[in-house]
């Protein structure tokens, strides 16, 4: 019995998804956390999609896109406050096996936007 529900816990979090938006003037930070599909990373970010170059995509353009399709993929089930170590965990997770040097600098870009 309990190896049957230790396997249906462990299939449903498979579909536990969350993102982090940080706090910035124009908007409130928060973290959500979401049932969708397990197409992202368990602790997801807009910048993990926008790390490497869009063609011809400003960055903007693609951390809105990011964060929208996040929202509309998903169903949320918690909404918390902004987490900074959700927010430094979903960094590291979206720059491993990554170019150390490209990843800082596209970091540094996004971060000129408040992201």
């Amino acid at each position: 019995m309990r190896a049957v529900l230790a396997m249906l816990l462990g299939f449903a979090a498979l579909f536990l998804r969350s993102y982090t938006v940080p706090p910035a003037p124009d908007r409130r930070g928060g973290t959500v956390i979401s049932l969708a599909w397990p197409n992202r990373p368990v602790f997801g970010s807009p910048r993990a999609e926008c790390l490497a170059p869009q063609d011809g995509q400003p960055l903007i353009v693609c951390l809105i896109g990011s964060v929208a399709r996040a929202r509309a993929d998903g169903i949320p089930l918690l909404q918390i406050g902004f987490c900074g170590t959700c927010y430094g965990l979903s960094q590291r997770i979206a720059a491993f096996g990554r170019d150390e040097a490209a990843v800082s600098s596209r970091l540094a870009e996004i971060g000129r936007f408040g992201w």
